[in-house]
C-alpha cells in the first residue's frame, strides 16, 4: 500500500504557476483547493500545460491529476521536469481514469510541468480539480487481504406509510475498511506521522496494491480522507495491530 499525503503545490503562490491558458473565473490556484469541484479550466483542450516553479529543487515521486474532465481519447497526459524551465524531459505518463490519475515517478528539479493534449474533448476545454506533486509512504505489511470496500451513496430517500418512495439522487463514493497485522519500527512511526499531519481534515491519495491497480478497479487509486480515530492494539514486542477507514472525497 502507498499513501501520498503531502502535496508540495499547496504551499505555492499564484506566481509559481504558469498555465498555457485560463478561462475567466477558473484560476489555476483552484488546484490547491481540497474540494475537487473547485477547478482550474483551460481555454481550449489542445496542447494545454501547467508549469510549476518551486524556486529551488524539490524531490517528488508521485504525480497526480484529480477531479478532471479529461477524455479517454486524450492523446497525451504527461509529467515533465526541467532544471532551467525550458529543457524538458518526461518523467511519467498518466493512464486515463475517470477519477484519479497518477504515476509514481521520481525526480529532483526546480521546474515541473503537467502536459495535457485532449483535442477531442467534447467540453471544448480541460478542467482539473487537483494537481499533485509529492511523495508517498509505503505501508508494509499491507492490508492485501483483510480489507472491505463499501460503495455508498448520498441519496435522500423517504418512504411514506403506504410505501411510496420520495427520493433525491445524490452521489456515490467508496469506503475502505482496512485492518493491518502487527507492525513496529519505522512503518509504525510513519503511520503516526501521516495521521498527525492530515488527521481527518486533509485528503490523501492511496492505492492498496501499489502499482498493480489496473486489474482491480474497485480499489483503483482514490482521493480520500481518514475517518475517525487511529487506534493501536499491542501484540508483542512493541508491535501493534491497527485499522484505518478511508472514505472517498469529491
Amino acid at each position: 500500500m502507498r499513501i501520498a499525503y503531502t502535496n508540495l503545490l499547496d504551499d505555492l503562490v499564484l506566481a509559481d504557476f504558469t498555465p498555457s491558458g485560463t478561462a475567466t473565473g477558473f484560476p489555476i490556484t483552484n488546484v490547491q483547493e481540497q474540494r475537487l469541484s473547485v477547478r482550474w479550466r483551460s481555454v481550449t483542450p489542445t496542447a494545454q500545460s501547467v508549469i510549476i516553479d518551486f524556486g529551488t529543487a524539490q524531490t517528488i515521486d508521485t504525480a497526480a491529476i484529480l477531479g478532471h474532465n479529461i477524455s479517454s481519447s486524450a492523446s497525451s497526459i504527461t509529467v515533465l521536469t526541467a532544471s532551467d524551465g525550458s529543457t524538458w524531459s518526461t518523467i511519467g505518463t498518466l493512464v486515463h481514469n475517470a477519477d484519479a490519475m497518477l504515476v509514481f515517478a521520481s525526480a529532483t528539479n526546480q521546474y515541473f510541468q503537467f502536459s495535457i493534449d485532449d483535442p477531442l474533448n467534447s467540453d471544448g476545454y480541460v478542467e482539473v480539480g487537483r494537481l499533485w506533486l509529492g511523495s508517498y509512504v509505503t505501508i508494509s505489511p499491507s492490508s492485501l487481504l483483510d480489507f472491505r470496500v463499501v460503495k455508498r451513496r448520498s441519496d435522500m430517500v423517504t418512504i411514506g406509510k403506504n410505501r411510496q418512495k420520495y427520493a433525491s439522487p445524490g452521489v456515490g463514493w467508496r469506503r475502505f475498511e482496512m485492518s493491518f497485522p502487527a507492525t513496529g519500527g519505522s512503518i509504525l512511526s510513519a503511520i503516526q506521522t501521516m495521521f498527525d499531519t492530515v488527521g481527518n481534515h486533509s485528503s490523501v491519495i492511496f492505492t492498496n496494491f501499489d502499482t498493480e491497480y489496473a486489474d482491480y478497479p474497485i480499489v483503483y487509486p482514490v482521493y480520500a480522507s481518514i475517518e475517525g480515530d487511529l487506534s493501536f492494539t499491542h501484540d508483542k514486542r512493541q508491535k501493534y495491530a491497527y485499522s484505518i477507514i478511508l472514505e472517498e472525497n469529491k
